[in-house]
C-alpha cells in the first residue's frame, strides 16, 4: 500500500513526501495498511483534492480545502481525542422549550398591548415626533415595560434561530458520518472528535509555500432504538488556516 511510516510516531510524523501533485496521483508516499482511520481519511482527502475528485472529497469532508494546490503534507500536532454524548435529542428539547417560551411571551405581549392601547398610542406618537423626548409618570412606566417586552422578544427569537441552526448543522454532520440512512433525531450514542495540525506545502503565485492548517475530524458512534449500532466513519468537519500567508519553502 505504498510507503509506510518509519519508526515511532512523533509530533511531526511525515505522512506524505511527494514533491508534486503528480506523485499523489501516482499513488506514491501513501500510508501503510496499519495507519489509523483518521490518517487514512486525510490521505484520501488530499488525493481527491489533487485529482479534483469532487465525489470523494464530499464523502470525506464537510468543507473544501481553502488553500492552493497541495504538493505535500505532514501531521505536526495530534491532539487528544475527545468524546461526548450525542446531543441532538437534547437540542430538539431545547428548541421545543424555546418555541413554547416564544409563544407564551407573545400572549403576554398581546395582553399588555390590549390593556394599555391608548397609552401606547400616545407613546408611539411622541417617539415619532421626538425619539429622545422624556416620558414621565405612568407613560414612562408603560414605555419601559413595552421596551422590555421588545428586548425579551428579540432575545428569544435569536436564541431560537441559533438552536435551530445548530440542530440542522448536527443533522448534516451526523448523516455524513453514518454509512447508511437512519432516523438521526432518534439515535443515541457518542460523538468522537479529534484535531490535527497539518503543515501543508501548497502552490501559489510566488511558487511553493508552507502553511499550517487545523483539521477538525468527527465520528458519530450511534445506536438505533433497538440498540443496534449504525455503521459510521470519520469525516472532516472543519479546516482552518493558521497564520495569514504561507511561508516560502526553504
Amino acid at each position: 500500500m505504498g510507503a509506510t511510516l518509519h519508526g515511532p510516531r512523533s509530533p511531526a510524523v511525515r505522512l506524505h513526501a511527494a514533491a508534486s501533485a503528480a506523485l499523489l496521483l501516482a499513488g506514491l508516499g501513501g500510508l501503510s495498511c496499519s495507519s489509523a482511520p483518521e490518517e487514512v481519511l486525510l490521505d484520501r482527502f488530499f488525493r481527491a483534492v489533487a485529482q479534483e475528485d469532487t465525489t470523494t472529497m464530499l464523502g470525506a469532508s464537510m468543507v473544501a480545502f481553502p488553500g492552493g494546490p497541495v504538493t505535500s503534507w505532514e501531521i505536526v500536532e495530534r491532539r487528544d481525542e475527545v468524546s461526548g454524548p450525542y446531543r441532538l435529542a437534547e437540542m430538539r428539547a431545547e428548541e421545543s422549550a424555546t418555541e413554547q417560551r416564544r409563544d407564551e411571551q407573545f400572549q403576554e405581549l398581546y395582553a399588555f398591548q390590549r390593556a394599555n392601547r391608548d397609552e401606547l398610542e400616545v407613546i408611539r406618537d411622541r417617539r415619532e415626533r421626538n425619539p429622545d423626548a422624556p416620558l414621565r409618570g405612568r407613560l414612562g412606566e408603560i414605555a419601559e415595560e413595552w421596551d422590555a417586552f421588545g428586548t425579551e422578544r428579540r432575545r428569544i427569537v435569536s436564541s431560537l434561530s441559533e438552536v435551530q441552526m445548530a440542530i440542522e448543522s448536527e443533522r448534516r454532520r451526523t448523516r455524513r458520518s453514518l454509512l447508511r440512512d437512519a432516523p438521526v433525531d432518534y439515535l443515541t450514542g457518542v460523538v468522537r472528535e479529534q484535531e490535527f495540525v497539518l503543515r501543508i506545502e501548497e502552490e501559489n503565485e510566488e511558487g511553493a509555500g508552507l502553511r499550517d492548517y487545523r483539521f477538525s475530524l468527527v465520528r458519530y458512534d450511534l445506536q438505533n432504538q433497538f440498540d443496534a449500532e449504525v455503521p459510521s466513519r470519520w469525516i472532516i468537519a472543519a479546516i482552518e488556516p493558521l497564520g495569514s500567508e504561507p511561508s516560502a519553502t526553504p
